[in-house]
């Protein structure tokens, strides 16, 4: 067999057979991929941005929905907090006055003493207030007078106390003020003016001219008090005040 320079030199053309594993050239083997592959296929590189496109999708539509749901969630809880917030409220407030009740007046009144106690600010005064011949008001002119005359007294004591202050109705004709960041003494000139307001009050009912008056005890609030001892004082210093008032009568 001659070699290859010489079928050249000589007019001949040599061809070497190619082998099974002897490489193509680089565009007979990119034609030969392309009419193995389906028609309309796409190439690797088209697979793989298909892939990327499609990952970044659904993961831009479960961070949107986690988002929506947050949302969600955030606006349930507020619901909820405004919600418990209202029934405090309830659970707190007398409905006829408006004003504290005696649950709300205790805990007002417990964490005043917690601030005199952390703080060593100055104390307050606790006032017990029980409205004299209310009784014989209420069982005259019936219960619409009586719970008019509550609803005055009230107003009265909202318009005589400074924001700071607690005002609470605790039942019947019993009534309470905390007034807080003073000292006793000037306490007890606003605790007198409160009792000279409400032995003058008069409540207009059907025509007549309804008069009642109310009798008064303190307690001074310190560091070293505790509700229920201060409670008993002020109690015990309203009756004293109820029996002088009566003796001279």
């Amino acid at each position: 067999m001659f070699s290859p320079r010489c079928d050249i030199r000589y007019g001949y053309i040599y061809r070497v057979p190619m082998t099974k594993n002897q490489p193509h050239h680089p565009h007979e083997t990119a034609s030969k991929e392309r009419a193995a592959s389906p028609a309309g296929a796409p190439s690797a590189p088209d697979d793989n941005l298909l892939t990327a496109w499609r990952t970044q999708s659904t993961t831009v539509a479960l961070l949107k929905d986690a988002y929506d749901q947050i949302e969600a969630a955030e606006r349930r809880i507020a619901e909820y907090e405004s919600r418990i917030r209202q029934l405090e409220d309830l659970a707190s407030t007398d409905p006829m006055t408006g004003l504290m009740n005696r649950r709300g007046f205790e805990k007002f009144v417990e964490h005043e003493m917690a601030r005199i106690r952390r703080l060593h600010s100055p104390g307050a005064l606790f006032v017990l207030i029980d409205l004299d011949k209310f009784k014989p008001l209420n069982d005259l002119y019936g219960h619409q007078a009586g719970d008019a005359c509550l609803r005055l007294v009230a107003d009265q004591l909202i318009k005589s106390i400074r924001v700071v202050d607690g005002a609470a109705r605790f039942g019947g004709d019993e009534f309470a003020l905390l007034l807080t960041q003073t000292d006793p003494e000037k306490a007890q000139v606003r605790v007198n003016q409160v009792r000279d307001t409400l032995n003058n009050l008069t409540l207009i009912w059907e025509g007549d001219e309804l008069h009642f008056g109310a009798s008064i005890g303190c307690e001074a609030v310190g560091a070293d008090s505790t509700y229920a001892k201060t409670y008993q004082a002020a109690d015990r210093a309203l009756y004293a005040d109820k029996k002088a008032r009566r003796a001279k009568r």
